[in-house]
């Protein structure tokens, strides 16, 4: 990890996340990028904004200040690519909730931040701006899946021998009540068999990646239980991996994000595979040909069904009703009244 970009305000300051950042570089040895991004509706001004007590953090350390305006996200993602950025260090303050698109993610996590966590090439650390940071001594790594989140585990391997603090594995198992329902104790062998092998399984992963640490397993949901379980035994840091762009379906970073009360650090996992879209199919001239016949036939057909209904003789019934437009028919059921043609004859006994 050598360059860690870190978005900063001049009102209010993200204390938290500047003072983390001053830790982190000093640790790792790490180059520190301070984005100040000028929105296009607002008049801000330089870095002349900024108390001093913000660059005196950074004392001893390679800091690169950097101004620019547009758009907050895409200029925090863009500044992200150009400088090479390992990390994206950044809190959840009040500063990013009145920027940005005022759309339906704002109402779960503050807009900017939101698409930093989605679109970002590069891990994200959110930073709760909940005071002076805490020394971290622990990090729990969520495993969501055995084989996608490899490159997670290992990122939070070397954040832990960088921190020189302990490294916990965990992984939800499914809940016994919802798998065997009605059946006690065949509930009850069946939850330790599940999590014997969550643990082996993660056994066996941690020493094929040449990682050390702690094996937790949970019961239920994946995202509420790694909060419970961090929170417990308490965690100064969680490590999960990034599953989808679409914030509907990753419902992981939106539980942790907006719950945890410790930073998050979020993996962007493997990059979307391109998408190749199959040529337009086009009908051939003969098939089109047929299609042409048949829709013209079948509006003439419609025509002909129209025109009938609409010259068709009236029924009896409907003459009843209105006698003046068939009197010929009415005269012929009248006579046929008077003679008792009209009721039906009975059949004669044998």
């Amino acid at each position: 990890m050598q360059t860690i970009l870190v978005p900063v305000t001049a009102d209010p300051s993200p204390v938290a996340a500047t003072r983390r950042a001053a830790d982190l570089a000093r640790r790792m040895g790490a180059r520190v990028v301070l984005l100040h991004v000028i929105p296009p509706d607002s008049e801000g001004g330089g870095w002349e904004d900024f108390p001093a007590e913000l660059m005196a953090q950074f004392d001893g350390l390679a800091v690169t200040p950097l101004l620019r305006r547009g758009p907050v996200a895409r200029e925090i993602l863009s500044a992200a690519r150009e400088e090479g950025a390992d990390l994206i260090l950044m809190t959840p303050h009040r500063r990013w909730q009145s920027v940005g698109a005022k759309s339906f993610p704002r109402f779960l996590l503050h807009s900017v931040l939101c698409r930093i966590l989605l679109d970002a090439s590069c891990p994200v650390w959110v930073e709760p701006e909940n005071g002076a940071p805490s020394q971290i001594r622990r990090i729990l790594c969520g495993v969501a899946s055995l084989v996608h989140d490899r490159d997670t585990i290992s990122c939070a391997g070397v954040l832990a021998q960088k921190l020189d603090a302990q490294l916990a594995l965990f992984r939800s198992a499914i809940s016994a009540a919802i798998a065997v329902p009605g059946h006690h104790e065949q509930a009850e062998t069946w939850q330790r068999d599940m999590v014997a092998a969550v643990v082996t399984d993660l056994g066996k992963l941690r020493d094929e990646l040449s990682t050390s640490g702690e094996i937790r397993v949970g019961i239920g949901s994946f995202a509420p239980a790694l909060l419970w379980d961090a929170e417990a035994a308490p965690a100064e840091l969680v490590v999960i991996r990034r599953t989808s762009r679409d914030w509907g379906r990753d419902q992981t970073i939106n539980t942790l994000v907006r719950g945890a009360a410790m930073p998050v650090l979020i993996y962007p996992g493997a990059p979307p595979r391109a998408v190749v879209r199959p040529p337009p199919r086009r009908l051939s001239p003969r098939l089109a040909r047929w299609a042409g016949s048949a829709l013209l036939l079948l509006v003439l057909l419609s025509g002909i069904w129209l025109v009938h209904a609409a010259l068709a003789p009236m029924r009896p019934t409907d003459c009843k009703a209105q006698p003046q437009l068939c009197p010929v028919l009415n005269g012929f059921l009248a006579t046929a009244r008077q003679r008792g043609l009209d009721k039906p004859k009975a059949s004669p006994r044998k």
